[in-house]
């Protein structure tokens, strides 16, 4: 099951076809406001709600079954976005999509591309017997496509539109190898340095690593 998260970053950002997508959808704070203002149908919010007037938020919360709002306070552990990611594992997804999560903050930027790190995560998908949910996320924005892959042997498949192709590691990263993009790379030992700007040669790209976890960005540029 597929589940799309719209959080509250800033509308300019978003796809040109971001409720076109297949799934269900879920609101992230002010996330919430804005797919009832679109007309969408969702079932589940989750956050503080701060962004929210009160008005505003009674007009979301009388749309939803009482059991599907999830609001924490404001001084909490995790962003919105996180506990957003969190609900859409505990509901079953199995993909999950997230937009809005850029732009804006930069501190909010930060803690939603590097989630995985966050604490409790691996225990969350290992309790919904989902070990590999980390690569079921992806961020998506209207340059950018964000997702993670965890160590072996893995495979990266051009989007269409996106021209640039990049590597992160979340922490450290053993033996990392790119194998047959555009600029192939060996690292023996790598840290959170992001190795951007590569490109595809073909359809897709090979690489591995033994441990650790790495960002892997498809990027376009602006007006294209």
């Amino acid at each position: 099951m597929r589940i799309n998260i719209l959080a509250g970053g800033p509308t300019e950002f978003w796809p040109d076809d971001i409720f076109e997508q297949e799934g269900q959808w879920l609101g992230a704070d002010r996330g919430a406001w804005y797919l009832m203002q679109a007309g969408m149908d969702f079932q589940t919010v989750v956050g503080d709600f701060d962004s929210l007037t009160k008005e505003e938020f009674e007009k979301v919360i009388s749309h939803l079954e009482a059991n599907h709002v999830y609001r924490f306070p404001p001084e909490k552990d995790f962003t919105d976005t996180q506990l957003a990611i969190k609900a859409a594992a505990s509901l079953g997804a199995d993909e999950i999509r997230v937009y809005g999560a850029t732009g804006g903050r930069l501190d909010h930027l930060l803690a939603n591309l590097t989630f995985p790190a966050m604490e409790g995560f691996t225990e969350l998908a290992q309790e919904i017997d989902l070990p590999d949910l980390v690569e079921r996320v992806a961020l998506v924005d209207k340059q950018n496509v964000v997702s993670y892959l965890l160590p072996g042997q893995k495979v990266v498949k051009h989007i269409d539109g996106m021209k640039y192709l990049g590597f992160m590691p979340l922490g450290l990263v053993d033996n990392l190898k790119i194998i047959d993009a555009k600029y192939t790379l060996t690292q023996p030992e790598s840290k959170a340095i992001m190795w951007s700007s590569n490109e595809f040669i073909n359809e897709l790209v090979h690489l591995s690593f033994d441990s650790g976890i790495m960002i892997v960005t498809q990027s376009k540029d602006g007006g294209k």
